[in-house]
């Protein structure tokens, strides 16, 4: 039978008004705290220009490399700049339509895909349609539309689609599209490089194909289409791994050990199956218990339920049931760089689940398009009561996915939202700890920041994140010493961690170690940590100060001189800089500060004091 263009059509319409009406109100979402601000502090990003177009095109030692995914940024602002919120919506809109591209490209890999595997036309269009639909509206999608930095996500999706869809087209005849597979593979290992594993799905794509429609010189043309992959995918690979662990994102061991973290890669893939199908409550992270322990049965439990389901995914392989077998190994596959093999600093994310989450909306699109092919022949009901019920079930999960996906998008309005909700569900969770101390910092909440952190250090104590906004709250509150102990043990763990050198020298100044706010003042100088007129001024200030109490009286004059020099319009610094030189007794320096400060000031009493003070010292000059 073959499928007229008015139903193709209409299933694209749907997809389209699915996509758009579940997400446009995303569009007046603020950024959020989370990685975001990257986008708008890499200058790199903000033009699009030759220049800038190389240096997203170079390799950095200790970042992962997704020139696609920038060059999108680039577009935006480009488009959208340069006013903040205007650059913001642009985003946001962008995110839209590339989410909807990458789900019109799965809709067309899953029609090709099931081509292969379903004689019955009508069957194989109306499972992908619904299976697509399903996918469309799963609500574990949304951080990956929401949120700016999830851009990589459709990305690395829709190419991933685009890239299968070629290679089953390759596979069964049209070699030219070999080609192209590749090319789509490249430009989503470009966007993210999860997609380095989609070789190992083609090959698992391969196999089954090949049970299915047997060719003759199938292992002889094999290192033809897998050789050019692979020597792309495997140097990537290994580079990454490299990479990540001398960036720091390898953590230890779950359990202490290899063996025992295998324990808990098996919990995470069984948590993953549940949290695509069985969750109704999404967050921004999942602070879950893992069981490492040989000693604890959930443990034995996770694992047992693992070997029962790839020993159903080889049992289906048995009985020719093909599709199911792929997509168990799909899921699997497209899960390993995030199951903690290499344990890496969150325990889940909706966004690893973008891909896996398919296997789920094909089983479901399975059951719903057998149903709605299904005809009684006899009894008390139609012959079309099973398409009824089809209908009635998958409107009903279209429904509450819908409302969940929407209901999720607007917990990303901002930033506060987003942690506050993962916190009501997620007391542990540690990134939702340290963001929302981080927005509280902002608002001078200083003790429910050290409440917050303590809680996310306990969860991990490698956070330098947490430890550092722990020791900036306990600065802000007086306790200076421990402030200096927690910036220590920060910079421990992370060396060049910046804002945490920069509160350690702080913390010195404000607790009177004047030896050591002088070096780390100085060192925040030779290592160019000092950005900005303001915060150049009042650094030299506070080295000028520290110099003077440190006993180095020529070194505090130059830097106190500086300090004056970028601070003309400052009245908070200049009253700062000119009470020093008092205090020095180098009074005609502090007379020039105060009369800098003199025009600056409004209020008549503070005017008549400072009269007095330029008086007294115009006496002393």
């Amino acid at each position: 039978m073959t499928i007229s263009k008015r139903r193709y059509l209409g299933v694209g319409l749907l997809l389209v008004v699915l996509v758009l009406g579940l997400h446009l109100n995303i569009l007046d979402n603020e950024a959020t705290n989370w990685d975001d601000p990257a986008i708008f502090t890499r200058s790199s990003l903000h033009q699009l220009t030759a220049e800038n177009i190389l240096e997203i095109l170079s390799v950095k030692k200790l970042s992962t490399f997704q020139p696609v995914r920038d060059l999108s940024y680039m577009v935006d602002f480009a488009l959208w700049g340069p006013e903040h919120q205007s650059v913001v919506f642009g985003m946001h809109l962008h995110s839209i339509v590339l989410y909807l591209l990458m789900i019109l490209a799965c809709w067309l890999f899953l029609l090709e895909l099931f081509r292969v595997f379903v004689d019955d036309e009508d069957l194989a269009f109306a499972w992908a349609g619904i299976s697509t639909v399903l996918f469309a509206v799963h609500p574990v999608h949304v951080e990956s539309v929401a949120w700016l930095f999830g851009r990589k996500e459709p990305l690395m999706g829709m190419f991933t689609f685009l890239s299968l869809w070629a290679f089953i087209r390759g596979r069964t005849g049209r070699w030219g599209y070999y080609g192209g597979s590749l090319v789509f593979m490249i430009l989503a290992i470009l966007s993210k490089p999860i997609a380095l594993m989609i070789p190992a799905v083609m090959i698992a794509l391969d196999v089954v194909i090949q049970l299915r429609r047997p060719h003759p010189s199938f292992l002889k043309t094999r290192i033809l289409v897998y050789l050019p992959m692979l020597l792309i995918v495997i140097p990537l690979g290994l580079r990454l791994v490299v990479m990540m662990h001398a960036a720091g994102g390898v953590k230890p061991y779950h359990g202490g050990g290899f063996f025992t973290n295998l324990l808990a890669v098996s919990q995470i893939f069984v948590s993953y199956l549940s949290l695509i199908g069985f969750t109704i409550n999404y967050a921004a992270d999942y602070a879950i218990k893992l069981y490492a322990d040989p000693a604890a049965w959930q443990a034995w439990a996770f694992l047992g339920f693992n070997i029962l389901l790839i020993a159903s995914a080889v049992f289906a392989l048995v009985k020719r049931h093909y599709v199911y077998a792929f997509f168990t190994a799909w899921y699997y596959i497209f899960l390993m760089p995030v199951a903690h093999f290499l344990p890496i600093s969150q325990i889940m994310a909706d966004r690893y689940a973008l891909l896996p989450s398919l296997c789920w909306s094909v089983l479901l699109g399975y059951g719903l398009s057998r149903l709605w092919r299904m005809r009684l022949k006899s009894g008390r009901f139609s012959p079309e009561f099973p398409q009824l019920i089809s209908a009635a079930l998958l409107g009903m999960i279209v429904f509450s996915y819908s409302y969940m996906s929407f209901r999720q998008n607007d917990i990303w309005q901002n930033s506060q939202t987003l942690w506050e909700d993962t916190l009501a569900k997620y007391p542990n969770s540690s990134p939702a700890n340290v963001n929302l101390a981080a927005i509280y910092i902002k608002q001078q909440r200083f003790p429910e920041v050290q409440e917050l952190c303590v809680t996310a250090i306990k969860a991990k104590p490698y956070d330098y994140l947490a430890i550092s906004n722990l020791a900036l709250a306990q600065m802000m509150m007086g306790q200076y010493g421990h402030a200096i102990n927690n910036y220590r043990q920060a910079l421990k763990l992370k060396p060049d961690l910046e804002k945490a050198k920069k509160g350690l020298a702080h913390a010195y100044w404000f607790a009177g170690d004047h030896e050591n706010a002088y070096a780390s003042f100085s060192e925040l100088f030779e290592k160019g940590f000092v950005g900005g007129r303001d915060e150049a001024a009042q650094y030299s200030h506070r080295l000028g100060f520290s110099a003077w109490k440190a006993g180095k009286p020529d070194e505090a004059r130059r830097y106190l001189a500086a300090a004056l020099d970028r601070a003309p319009d400052n009245p908070y610094l200049l009253r700062e800089i000119a009470g020093t030189y008092t205090s020095m007794g180098e009074t005609r320096q502090a007379k020039v500060a105060f009369e800098r400060l003199y025009p600056l000031v409004d209020d008549e009493e503070q005017l008549r004091h400072l009269d007095r003070i330029l008086d007294a010292l115009g006496k002393m000059d």
